[in-house]
């Protein structure tokens, strides 16, 4: 059931939401839904941009099938389609949206946050959210969903190390529904920036937040098997591991682990 004018905690009336976000958006909230990725994904085809809010997912999902932890109220969950050209080049694009949470969580005072290749934000070498992009391709566009989950209060029992922003930031109490509106304009301020530019230009920003550099890791997807030490990403995202055979290019990290 969408649910309009609901408080939980401290978030405001997200029946506002549309009339503060940068151009059209057309904007789905819920209260509990599946997962907020499937459920962009099967609305129609629009060029417009959507986003979809739930203060609970039921069938929450990361990457490479995985299942993504949350506790209701205690979250941030929501996802973005927007159409690109598929002129595009999308690597990378899971990258830039971490930065743009970054950039958002520096102006609630959170520092010191890094972004582990391709998708997730750790704090301490804990993990604060995740990122997980789906696209499709139409005609000539490419209709992309990025979904964003934050742990903000969140007590979540899963294997990895995980924290939340109750316990990075005990000064301040954020307000989620400015985190989210904040969020979302600078995700697609970024996109337009990504359109034109590719990820090259965001590759000196990834680099000063970038959690694997330096880091040993091997790699073993049973056609090759390898280990070295990451040095970074291409101009492409994609990321950059210097080996005893020479340098290595990983453009997925289901087959890729710490060493």
């Amino acid at each position: 059931m969408a649910l309009f004018g609901f408080t939980i905690g401290d978030m405001d009336n997200y029946s506002s939401l549309a009339s503060r976000l940068y151009g059209e958006v057309d904007c789905h909230i819920f209260d509990s839904v599946p997962n907020t990725n499937d459920y962009l994904s099967s609305l129609p085809f629009s060029l417009k941009t959507q986003v979809c809010i739930a203060t609970e997912q039921t069938q929450g999902k990361g990457q490479h099938s995985r299942i993504w932890l949350s506790k209701k109220g205690g979250s941030i969950l929501l996802s973005i389609r927007r159409v690109f050209s598929v002129d595009v080049n999308l690597n990378g694009l899971s990258l830039v949206a971490g930065l743009a949470l970054i950039e958002v969580l520096k102006d609630y005072g959170v520092t010191g946050l890094q972004l582990k290749w391709p998708n997730d934000v750790y704090y301490q070498d804990k993990k604060l959210a995740g990122i997980l992009i789906e696209n499709a391709v139409r005609n000539q566009a490419q209709s992309v969903v990025m979904g964003i989950g934050i742990n903000v209060d969140a007590d979540i029992g899963c294997q990895t190390p995980w924290t939340n922003l109750r316990l990075i930031n005990r000064q301040n109490r954020i307000n989620q529904f400015s985190l989210t509106t904040g969020l979302i304009n600078k995700i697609l301020q970024f996109c337009q920036i990504f359109e034109t530019n590719g990820f090259a230009y965001f590759a000196q920003q990834w680099a000063s937040v970038d959690y694997l550099q330096g880091r040993r890791v091997q790699y073993n997807d049973k056609k090759q098997i390898f280990s070295g030490v990451c040095y970074g990403v291409n101009n492409e995202g994609v990321l950059l591991v210097e080996t005893q055979y020479g340098a290595k290019l990983v453009y997925s990290s289901e087959f890729l682990s710490l060493c």
